[in-house]
């Protein structure tokens, strides 16, 4: 794999060919941000052994320290991959780019490109109706106030 999915950089690499649209997977952190990933875990090593995090139940501070970082030299947590058969495996790709937030995609990517915005929801999960209310409403928000020039696909 080239680009890292689900990256500003792999948007913008989207743009410069014949696409209108590009689909990404939001989520919301547990400090009511919405995240761009498509896992519902973060998959990482400490201390010498796998570990998994749930996206929504991290603050975005935390988020954002997985894989590469935005300041130069900075060397953010190990960021692998878990496949379906149950490995796991470094996340390697050519060119890669920090994890972000739906804020920095209407910020950082080409105004040309659409949004094909897919809520991610954890299937093993039971939510509340004021939950799913909370979310929907962080997402909303964030569209509301970022999206001015963007095209959204509405499903």
């Amino acid at each position: 794999q080239e680009v890292k999915e689900n990256s500003i950089r792999s948007f913008n690499e989207a743009a410069r060919f014949a696409v209108d649209y590009v689909e990404f997977d939001v989520q919301v952190t547990k400090d009511v941000c919405p995240v761009i990933f498509h896992d519902n875990f973060i998959v990482t090593e400490e201390h010498g052994k796998i570990s998994e995090k749930r996206v929504t139940d991290l603050q975005l501070e935390d988020f954002l320290q997985y894989g590469p970082q935005n300041k130069q030299g900075k060397n953010g947590k190990p960021l692998l991959r878990k496949m379906k058969d149950g490995r796991v495996l470094n996340w390697n790709v050519q060119s890669d780019d920090p994890l972000c937030t739906l804020q920095e995609a209407f910020e950082k990517v080409n105004p040309r490109l659409g949004f094909n915005v897919e809520l991610k929801f954890d299937d093993n999960l039971v939510y509340q109706d004021e939950e799913l209310t909370h979310i929907l409403q962080a997402i909303l928000k964030a569209c509301t106030i970022y999206m001015s020039h963007f095209r959204l696909v509405r499903a």
